[in-house]
């Protein structure tokens, strides 16, 4: 960049001396230049246009050098800048819980992921770099401009003060719109997910002319701020255009009133006024790149600074496999003012089926989420072995449970790829196995590639049952000492929900598991059955015990299959 500021202020040092030169026909022109040229090489005036050339194109070579060492470096610096970023907020992201999650709007996290980090490493290869190169170039024409006439030189410099005032005003304007235009985006992002994530919905209803509505809304907001900060960007160049031409009409008119520079020196310092205007216009647009980036890194770094990943304490231990029972002790936890659990007390023995049942807003699944620690009990304690989990670190905490949730999650990779999430260094023999075991085998292998098949977007070419299958297949591969069901047949028709009972009828005896589920019908077989409600146990036993007693799990049994009895009634009516 250095080597950029030297060439350009020859470039306007030499321009008029050789103008000069070759305009007298070689026998003036040269002025201080002759100092820097070996002797007698100008003696005569034919060495002296062969020299001349040469010497632009030399300076030529080495400005061409440059700009190619800035650009591609300040090019590596941009997209290791962009890598740096997008890796902080995906690891940040990736360590947050469910619940801090959901209190994000993704499209907006996609928006700052993307298109907030893309400004910010424009501004890296484009902007860092011109700051220093313009910026090296203008105190070099400026030194040439000063050494040929100082007076002239800051007099022309005046309307850099002149500038200063509008200049600042346009700017703080145009990063307050940028600002609120970012904003705006992530709006809309978040708007474009949510439709896309909707869209059966939005189509069974109709309501693809609200849904436009909300978009129109949202584009207008961003259309208003943008126009504005349009308008702030053109005012900048703008106003330097005029400011730098009445500079150059001053100083043509002081020297055709005063013949006090020589033509030459008029020359070369109007060169170097005109190369320095173009380095500040540059200056000033690229400044533009840098606004946005100041605009969108501070998107960035307010999420960054709002996501904290969970940091093991200082005496942290990591836990043993569970070896004798997984115990709760009076544990609370709510959401706000709704209480979720209060005072849970239970015990999961080792290789014991236990299930949780009770009305929706139990607690059921709010257990999951502080058995994983994706939430903390705010009273009570969780302990494995008598060990609290509080007290372990959290990788090892989270190694004691295997989990499959209601919703099948998969990811758009391969069959294999999909189990093998759970233990990247499983082989292939252990993944097949862990499908065997989880019956998914036998779908697996008809598929055009077999294992190495890609399953789409959240699995979209296969069936709920078999989406199923395949995360019950990665939690047996993770081999973990507690298998967590969490309401596992929710989502699933009849026939999907059977092919999975019967691979959990194969899994389940003599592993140690807790079935969280909503549907009495797949628990049954539980080694023990705690009934939830209003965040307690109600009431605890076997299937057959708690139907015996005649309370809460009676009563939803008795209503489930009066519910069932119903429907197929109905059914055998329309046939």
């Amino acid at each position: 960049m250095a080597m950029l500021g030297a060439t350009t202020a020859a470039y306007a040092y030499l321009t008029g001396p050789a103008l000069g030169f070759l305009l007298s026909g070689g026998s003036s022109g040269l002025g201080a230049v002759e100092r820097f040229l070996p002797a007698r090489a100008f003696s005569r005036f034919r060495d002296g246009l062969w020299l001349l050339p040469a010497a632009i194109v030399a300076i030529g070579v080495l400005k061409g050098l440059s700009y190619l060492g800035q650009f591609y470096w300040m090019g590596l610096f941009g997209q290791r800048v962009a890598i740096d970023l997008r890796r902080e907020i995906f690891t940040r992201l990736s360590g947050l819980s469910p619940t801090q999650l959901s209190r994000q709007m993704t499209g907006d996290l996609l928006s700052r992921f993307s298109l907030d980090v893309a400004a910010v490493e424009t501004a890296a290869t484009y902007a860092v770099g011109s700051y220093a190169r313009d910026g090296l170039q203008i105190i070099a024409l400026v030194a040439v401009a000063l050494w040929i006439n100082w007076r002239l030189a800051l007099a022309a410099l005046l309307i850099v003060p002149i500038a200063a005032l509008p200049v600042s005003r346009l700017t703080r304007l145009l990063l307050s719109k940028t600002r609120e235009g970012q904003a705006r985006l992530g709006d809309l992002a978040a708007q474009v997910k949510e439709g896309l994530g909707a869209v059966k919905m939005i189509q069974a209803f109709n309501a693809q002319k609200a849904e436009m509505i909300r978009f129109e809304a949202h584009s207008a907001k961003h259309r208003r701020a943008m126009t504005r900060a349009g308008w702030a960007r053109g005012g900048i160049p703008a106003l330097m255009e005029v400011l730098a031409a009445i500079a150059l009409a001053g100083v043509l008119a002081f020297t055709a009133l005063t013949q006090s520079v020589s033509p030459e020196n008029l020359i070369s310092l109007l060169t170097a006024m005109v190369l320095m205007y173009q380095p500040a216009k540059d200056l000033g647009r690229v400044g533009q790149f840098g606004i946005q980036a100041l605009a969108s890194g501070e998107r960035i770094f307010a999420l960054l600074d709002s996501v904290r990943r969970p940091v093991d304490a200082i005496d942290a231990k990591p836990i043993a496999p569970l070896r004798a029972s997984l115990r709760l002790d009076d544990v609370w936890f709510s959401y706000g003012d709704r209480a979720a659990l209060q005072g849970l007390t239970l015990e999961l023995p080792i290789g014991k089926v236990t299930a949780l049942v009770g009305p929706s807003g139990g607690g059921k699944s709010t257990l999951t989420s502080l058995l994983l620690r994706f939430d903390r009990p705010q009273r009570g304690h969780i302990l494995i072995d008598e060990f609290d989990i509080q007290q372990a670190t959290l990788d090892s905490a989270r190694a004691q449970f295997a989990l499959v949730t209601q919703e099948a999650l998969l990811f758009s990779t391969s069959v294999l790829e999909n189990i093998r999430i759970a233990r990247p260094d499983a082989s292939n023999e252990e993944v097949i196995a862990a499908a065997k075991v989880a019956q998914a085998d036998e779908f697996i292998a008809p598929l055009p590639r077999g294992y190495l098949t890609g399953v789409g977007e959240r699995g979209v070419v296969l069936s709920g049952g078999q989406k199923q299958r395949l995360c019950l297949a990665r939690a047996i591969l993770a081999n973990a000492p507690i298998l967590v069901l969490d309401e596992a047949t929710s989502h699933l028709d009849p026939q999907s929900e059977r092919e999975l009972q019967a691979a959990l009828r194969q899994l389940l005896p003599g592993r140690t598991a807790l079935v969280i589920a909503h549907r009495l019908s797949t628990i049954v077989d539980a080694d023990c059955i705690h009934v939830l409600d209003g965040g307690r146990v109600v009431e605890s036993g076997s299937h057959t015990e708690l139907l015996r007693r005649g309370g809460l799990y009676a009563q939803l049994w008795a209503l489930q299959n009066s519910d069932s009895d119903g429907s197929s009634a109905d059914g055998e009516r329309a046939r």
